[in-house]
């Protein structure tokens, strides 16, 4: 399936969430484990200046000819003749390391709070700068999908599973074996389809998401609005008001 190296990076502060797309590479051993290496690098501390400092745009803003040049190093060398028309989108999915541009404390993030509530969105690694916690979450279609199953066309995202939280680590002491704890987690759960229309948390966070205009909604950025989509759920509480 298309969407499972689909991720986003997330760093939270004051309850606020600054979110960064992977498209390729997003699994624990890849993009999550650079992630890990840049907290471990760099620090809580700059991280947080990162945070306070870094400028968001937007995904239609045009690039400027200073932020095209200094982006090419995350993108592959054969695409470089595309830079002088590269938008961001096509910069964000060119980028083979999303972690990078975090480790150079690259001052531009391309703002995907929106990105917040697509289904599709297979991997999450949230930086909980409040409460000291690095925190892995899984979802996406491919936990339940076949190529051959049918589904009824007015269902959108068809099967739309919990978004679940496989691991949650002290941001300041993140085990070297995070990998596997992660996966043992995950390993251990009954994967149940159900249907998230009949939990609260879930709808309040899809009628959340309803309000956007143009793919952008200040809520988007709100963990108390928005936390079902980063896993602050398990199968037992999706299940657990129908």
């Amino acid at each position: 399936m298309a969407s499972k190296k689909k991720g986003c990076i997330v760093i939270k502060k004051n309850n606020k969430l600054k979110v960064t797309y992977s498209h390729r590479n997003s699994e624990m051993r890849l993009v999550g484990k650079r992630v890990v290496k840049w907290i471990k690098t760099a620090g809580i501390d700059a991280i947080s200046d990162y945070y306070d400092k870094v400028q968001l745009v937007k995904e239609e803003d045009p690039m400027t000819d200073e932020q095209k040049e200094s982006y090419k190093k995350y993108i592959p060398e054969q695409l470089w003749p595309e830079i002088p028309n590269m938008t961001w989108p096509e910069a964000l999915a060119w980028t083979k390391d999303a972690a990078a541009p975090l480790k150079d404390f690259y001052p531009y993030m391309v703002d995907y709070s929106g990105f917040v509530g697509a289904w599709a969105n297979r991997w999450r690694y949230i930086i909980d700068l409040d409460n000291n916690l690095f925190i892995v979450v899984r979802a996406g279609l491919e936990m339940l999908l076949r190529y051959d199953d049918d589904y009824p066309k007015d269902v959108d995202w068809m099967a739309k599973v919990a978004h679940t939280e496989i691991g949650r680590f002290p941001l300041d002491n993140i085990p070297e074996d995070w990998i596997e704890q992660c996966d043992k987690y995950w390993g251990s759960l009954m994967i149940i389809a159900v249907d998230y229309q009949h939990n609260k948390e879930a709808k309040y966070s899809e009628e959340v998401q309803e309000q956007g205009v143009a793919g952008y909604n200040p809520a988007d950025t709100d963990w108390e609005k928005i936390k079902f989509f980063y896993g602050q759920n398990s199968y037992n509480k999706m299940i657990s008001d129908m």
